[in-house]
Order: structure tokens, then C-alpha cells, then sequence
């Protein structure tokens, strides 16, 4: 987190983007912005591995 989110905040945007999937590993990573200014309040990325189950 960035920036506080309350109550009257005006509108939020959130995106969110698979980078890369992969056999035994995937990456992705988001955004939260202010519709009306551009403003980030939040950024992520992940790692994650791929199991295959069975």
C-alpha cells in the first residue's frame, strides 16, 4: 500500500497482468490507481509455483 483507501475515496482502478506461465513457475503483477488522478495506491507481484496434482 501506497496511499490510504477510505470511504471517500473517488473511484479506483484495478489491474492485475499474468506475466509469465510457465511449466513449473508463473509471475504476475497489479496496479491500483485513481480513475481521476492517476494516483498509485498499490502495487504487487507475485511468484508462484506450478504443480501438477495426479
Amino acid at each position: 500500500m501506497l496511499g490510504p483507501v477510505q470511504a471517500d475515496t473517488p473511484t479506483l482502478r484495478c489491474e492485475g497482468a499474468a506475466l509469465h506461465v510457465g511449466r513449473t513457475t508463473a509471475t504476475a503483477e497489479d496496479r491500483i490507481t485513481g480513475t481521476h488522478d492517476g494516483r498509485l495506491h498499490a502495487h504487487a507481484t507475485t511468484t508462484c509455483a506450478v504443480l501438477r496434482l495426479g
